[in-house]
């Protein structure tokens, strides 16, 4: 399970998006949690996520539909999908497996904790100089 920080530094997109996506389209993926701590994510949303930006981005395919194909591409044997009558999309998912774990493994390393709450003080509260 990876934190909404940890997906959006390995996906080089923001949190906010991240969330939002997940919020809306993989809700019923997710474990669920407790208010007021971050939103965990599972390695397949992360790889889905993946696919559906990366279809976004290079065949300018609606999220929507991305995500649809991905998790077609994900639960199917081999790494094509039909698209349409008369297409079929090839992916490479192994490859895209393992870029998304280093990624992600490389952004768990790099992150450091965020800090919750009010700011530590580093100067006594009155004191004048």
């Amino acid at each position: 399970m990876y934190s909404t920080i940890d997906v959006a530094l390995a996906l080089g997109t923001n949190v906010k998006l991240v969330d939002n996506l997940v919020a809306r389209y993989g809700r019923h993926e997710l474990p669920t949690g407790s208010q007021g701590a971050s939103r965990s994510i599972p390695g397949s949303v992360v790889e889905l996520i993946a696919i559906a930006l990366l279809l976004k981005r290079d065949l300018g395919m609606p999220f929507r539909r991305g995500w649809i194909v991905g998790a077609e591409l994900l639960r199917s044997n081999s790494d094509s999908v039909p698209v349409g009558t008369l297409g079929t999309l090839v992916y490479d998912v192994q490859r895209l497996r393992s870029v998304v774990r280093q990624a992600l493994a490389d952004s768990v390393q790099d992150r450091s904790p965020v800090r919750r709450g009010r700011p530590a003080a580093n100067v006594k509260r009155g004191a004048h100089w």
